[in-house]
């Protein structure tokens, strides 16, 4: 496949649609491209700073996450480049701070947005392999569980009262909230090596290549090493770009 055309939309009225997406939106068929996913790529920058740009005719950067190297925990600040620009300073005070992701324990991460009230936007948890483990059996392919709310609070919805998500998450009652449910789909072993099907969207093995799935097998979101800087992160419904860009964040924090 040639990769110099991967992300093109399939009409000029795609190339408007999709940057009439907002990053808390959730995407309708209206958004997606060829593949059926809103085709992002998401670039490793150095200095702790990850760029989310949406391929639409060339790519525009819609999102900047900075880690604070200072926390405790690992805490990624989230900024929107299309309000405030992809140069400017970032900082939480700055007008176009978003939202953050907070690892909350050694493998659970929790996606909060920048209101007074700190909603809950996602939970991601990592099923982590003990260090014995690792060294007798080699590392395996990363296994992560997720709860989004159906539909992102900008949008309405019941998703928005609930400030519990990884508890829903842990406990098995997300049903019961209005949230989805997504877990990483197993790979398959062939030729000596762990193998998914991103339809031409991936050309490099990774430990951090994912898809998440519900229990019917939708894939809803999809994410994949391109080179050493450079990611493609595909998503739909019922993720938005910032809760897309936050699972593809906890790949590089592990």
């Amino acid at each position: 496949m040639d990769l110099a055309r991967i992300g093109h939309p399939r009409s000029p009225r795609d190339k408007e649609n999709n940057q009439s997406l907002h990053i808390f939106s959730v995407p309708t068929d209206a958004h997606y491209q060829a593949t059926g996913f809103v085709q992002t790529v998401v670039t490793r920058c150095g200095n702790n700073r990850y760029k989310l740009a949406f391929q639409v005719e060339g790519e525009t950067v819609a999102l900047i996450a900075q880690r604070k190297i200072t926390s405790m925990t690992s805490n990624y600040r989230i900024f929107d480049a299309l309000r405030g620009g992809e140069n400017s300073k970032l900082s939480k005070k700055a007008g176009h701070y978003i939202g953050k992701l907070r690892r909350d324990k050694v493998s659970c991460y929790t996606l909060y947005d920048s209101s007074r009230e700190k909603r809950q936007l996602a939970a991601f948890v990592y099923d982590i392999p003990s260090l014995v483990s690792q060294v007798k059996e080699g590392q395996p392919p990363r296994k992560m569980q997720a709860v989004i709310p159906k539909c992102s609070p900008q949008q309405g919805g019941e998703g928005q009262h609930s400030n519990r998500l990884m508890e829903h998450l842990h406990n098995g009652t997300w049903q019961h909230h209005n949230l989805v449910a997504v877990q990483t789909r197993p790979p398959s072993w062939n030729e000596g090596q762990y193998q998914l099907n991103f339809q031409g969207r991936v050309s490099t093995p990774s430990v951090k290549n994912m898809q998440l799935e519900n229990q019917m097998g939708q894939t809803f979101l999809q994410f994949g090493k391109v080179d050493d800087a450079r990611f493609h992160l595909d998503f739909k419904a019922p993720f938005t770009a910032l809760s897309a860009f936050a699972a593809a964040l906890t790949q590089f924090d592990l």
